[in-house]
């Protein structure tokens, strides 16, 4: 008999999880468990996964179905005395149902929403022949690509790019998304994800990144692509790349090489990239990765900043013009060997990187308010940043069903040397008549070396609990980790007169090091069920700022102490919905500028001087979201909270100090920042996402969110409290239908500011923005783009434009398999693009107009070369 009438603990409890080959979890497939006459059924829930309760030992035999997959049976021996045992994966094949040449295809259900996931049936949308992941993601809804390419779903940005599961090439989501086929897709996931530790383990900690899981089709897991691409267009604009991917299930080696200046952002940017990647396994369960990655960028920017400064004195006005003038390379390179098995985990990696950048720079600013002066400088500037970083991580499930041990240990050391050439030339005035009365020359040439080192250690121990139900899983978690970071920084300063002499100025050059170290310990209570998870603990976080200045015989030695709860919960209300609640508490450090005690006068209109006595901060913060979704319709809402509390958060105190290079009589002041430690600073807000699919090819979207900060910081030694309100709303519709793919939506931002230390006008800023998006497929090999976009501009200081941008293409594919197409593209017809910014940091708000490529246009050639299970 399977069953025991007596006690449930008496049986075994056997789990196991249905997969596909793909290696993911197949929900609604349906487990017997055979022995002799008796049978007992399960079927799989939202990961795939099964348990069968009070089992006896000896021979039993599994039969799996899945609708479109082949059956899979097993006869499998159950071991006397262990009272919990886990199957290998059962892995079922696709199959396909034909019936003299009649189909018969069900109702495709477009999305699921498991624990972590979101998945979206291919399948569910249009998918033309030429069409690349990028012009799948572009229909689903709540995913959204920027102008540069870059991804987020549900307004979080993604991170990461799988395949089937595991690690694709470079992880670079916008190089992935454009180049591999659409057409070899069957589903994709939007996984919040804890990193590679916590799946083996299951024990989540911190907050998860979210990352792309691409699923491939099943004939489709092993293959390549690649394209080769050629453009040239006006303003002497041009692009070139050729990437290539080859992979055999774990094997990948993949090389891209491009190079251009249509880059749009900031400025004229002319950019170039060479990358190669391989994956592969050398040994039975032991994968080695490895990318390397050059690249090369050259900015020529013009800059317009307006900065308002709010002080008890007044306030000061700075209107400044920067032109710079930059050209960096940087090489990356990142080595990784894992082995991974039902029982263990490990992983070491190893990464490094080389950066170097020139730049000079020209700066004009006029200063007006309390201070009245101009300032013209000149730098001219070289920067090294070599940094390595190696980590191991071990995870093992002991013998004991649950009973798992972890550790892992990381290490990095980073150098930034900076030699700076600054040539300043200060103008001052009559505070009575206005008149310009004195000029001062300072050059400056300044060389800065910071060292940071960090070392970082955890361990943890899983202890499983006995529960009375055996469909509920109780364990205890034991956590200990330990931080250390040192910092060691020298700043040199000399003066260079108008005959070329150079003199060390000491008040204004200094040998600083700090560390920080905390340990982190604490124990979690785990409980999980089909529906409910949930983490309570509690952490004790000592830790110690030490300090030391080269010449002063004071040392900074400061100890602190905080105890933090954890709580992380996961109820799935329904198969439609679920909510989750997520808090946490943690130490954070000063940096060195705000903990060095010298003077900083790179930029002499704010002098940085930073606080040796300053303690660290603690950060507490809180996360609650709800999930619903209807799997058929595709509708689905999302609505969270968040909110953090730092107590004592290190803030500035902004001061205004008489020059002493010019005569008391000319009441001139320079600013100074210095730092303090405060309570008060929090802030909260709630943003959501809703999606109503109707008609079967129109999606109508809300996407909106409010947020309020509360920030302290000081001036002349009076608090001054910032209150700023962010309101974003958006609306959109989505049309996918054979002939067109079209997004329009209407966005709504407010922004505004306001300062308790001085009554002044708020700084409110109110944005209109009207985007339409589309592609029309004229013919099979005809398609025309077309994307538009007016904003309205309310508030800015600077001079801000309404622009319109309309950018547009045409391109036509060529051959029996469309391999070769010409494109021919425009980007903003009416010449009005702008780059507006505005930043907003203790008493100080910055807005910022910075040039760019607008008008354009491009002729591209390219050639694809693909291959997939077979077929060219």
């Amino acid at each position: 008999m399977l069953l025991s009438p007596v006690n449930a603990q008496n049986g075994i409890l056997l789990r196991g999880v249905v997969q596909d080959t793909t290696k993911v979890g197949i929900p609604g497939a349906n487990v017997r468990l055979i022995a002799g006459k008796d049978t007992l059924s399960s079927n799989t829930d939202t990961t795939g996964s099964f348990s069968f309760s009070n089992v006896r030992s000896g021979n039993v035999t599994l039969l799996v179905r899945g609708i479109g997959y082949s059956a899979y049976h097993q006869v499998i021996t159950l071991k006397d005395g262990i009272m919990e045992q886990s199957l290998p994966a059962l892995v079922l094949k696709s199959a396909a149902l034909q019936l003299n040449e009649v189909v018969i295809k069900g109702r495709v259900v477009p999305m699921r929403v498991m624990k972590d996931t979101v998945e979206f049936n291919a399948d569910a949308y249009a998918v033309h022949e030429n069409d690349k992941v990028e012009d799948l993601l572009k229909q689903l809804p709540g995913v959204e690509i920027d102008k540069d390419g870059n991804v987020s779903s549900a307004g979080k940005a993604l991170t990461k790019i799988r395949v089937n599961g595991k690690d694709f090439f470079t992880g670079n989501v916008k190089e992935f998304i454009s180049k591999l086929p659409a057409g070899t897709v069957s589903r994709i996931q939007f996984i919040d994800d804890y990193g590679d530790k916590a799946n083996f383990t299951g024990i989540k900690t911190g907050e998860p990144q979210k990352i792309l899981n691409v699923v491939l089709k099943s004939d489709r897991n092993n293959g390549n692509f690649g394209s080769v691409t050629a453009s040239a267009g006006t303003d002497k604009r041009y692009g070139l790349n050729l990437n290539d991917y080859l992979w055999r299930d774990l094997r990948q080696i993949g090389v891209n090489a491009n190079a251009g200046n249509t880059n749009t952002g900031a400025g004229i940017n002319t950019n170039s990239n060479l990358g190669f990647s391989y994956r592969d396994k050398i040994k039975e369960k032991l994968i080695f990765g490895s990318n390397y990655n050059y690249a090369y960028n050259k900015n020529e920017s013009i800059q317009q900043s307006l900065i308002e400064t709010v002080n008890p004195q007044g306030i000061i006005y700075d209107k400044s013009a920067n032109t710079n003038s930059s050209k960096s390379n940087g090489h990356n390179l990142d080595l990784s060997l894992e082995s991974t098995d039902q029982e263990n985990y490990l992983r070491g990696g190893f990464r490094g990187a080389l950066q170097g950048t020139n730049s000079n720079a020209i700066n004009e600013s006029l200063q007006t308010g309390v201070v009245r002066r101009d300032l013209n400088t000149q730098r001219s500037s070289k920067q090294d940043n070599p940094n390595l970083n190696a980590d191991f991580t071990m995870a093992r499930k002991l013998k004991k069903p649950g009973r798992i041990i972890s550790a892992g240990v990381n290490g990095s050391s980073g150098l930034t040397a900076n030699n700076s050439d600054l040539d300043n030339q200060i103008k001052y005035y009559d505070p009575k008549t206005g008149v310009a009365v004195k000029d001062s020359l300072l050059n400056q040439l300044v060389d800065e070396r910071n060292r940071t080192t960090t070392l970082n250690a955890n361990f943890t121990f899983t202890e499983p609990l006995k529960a009375k139900d055996s469909l509920v899983k109780r364990s205890l978690d034991f956590n200990y980790l330990f931080s250390l970071s040192r910092t060691r920084n020298s700043l040199d300063t000399k003066d260079r007169d108008q005959s070329g002499n150079i003199r060390d100025v000491d008040s204004l050059s200094n040998s600083y090091t700090s560390s920080f170290s905390k340990h982190i310990i604490g124990i979690n209570y785990r409980y999980e069920t089909k529906k409910l998870n949930y983490i309570l603990g509690i952490t004790g976080q000592p830790s110690l700022l030490t300090g030391a200045y080269e010449g002063r015989t004071d040392r900074i030695n400061r100890a602190g102490f905080n105890f933090s709860p954890i709580a992380r919960l996961n109820y799935m209300i329904s198969t439609k919905s679920q909510f989750n609640f997520f808090y946490t508490g943690n130490s954070v450090e000063p940096n060195f500028n705000q903990l060095q005690p010298v003077r900083d006068t790179r930029n002499l209109n704010n002098i940085v001087i930073g606080n040796p006595d300053l303690k660290a901060a603690f950060n507490h913060l809180i996360n609650l979201n709800y999930n619903h979704s209807n799997p058929q319709s595709g509708s689905n809402l999302q609505v969270g909270l968040r909110g953090s509390v730092t107590q004592n958060q290190v803030v500035s105190n902004t001061l205004l100090i008489a020059d002493k290079l010019v005569p008391d009589s000319l009441k001139n002041f320079n600013q100074e920042t210095h730092y303090l430690n405060t309570n008060g600073n929090y802030n909260f807000g709630t943003n959501y996402y809703w999606s109503l699919p109707f008609g079967k090819k129109y999606t109508f979207e809300m996407i909106g969110g409010i947020n309020y900060n509360h920030r302290i910081s000081f001036a002349e030694e009076v608090k001054n409290i910032g209150k700023g309100v962010n309101i974003n709303q958006r609306v959109g519709l989505r049309m996918n239908r054979k002939w067109i793919m079209l997004h329009t939506s209407a966005n709504y931002s407010y922004n505004s500011n306001r300062y308790s230390i001085r009554s002044f006008n708020s700084n409110t800023l109110q944005i209109w923005t009207f985007n339409m998006d589309s592609r029309i497929f004229i013919l099979k090999s005809l398609v025309l783009g077309v994307n538009a976009a007016k904003t309205l501009n309310q508030g800015f200081s600077v001079n801000a434009t309404n622009p319109f941008i309309i950018n547009g293409s045409i391109e036509k594919t060529f051959f029996k398999h469309k391999q070769v197409s010409v494109k021919l593209e425009g980007n903003d017809f009416l010449n009005q693009g702008n780059n507006l910014t505005r930043t907003v940091t203790d008493n100080t708000t910055t807005e910022s107009r910075t040039n760019q490529i607008t008008r354009y246009f491009l002729l591209s050639f390219t050639w694809n070369l693909q291959s997939f299970g077979g077929e060219n």
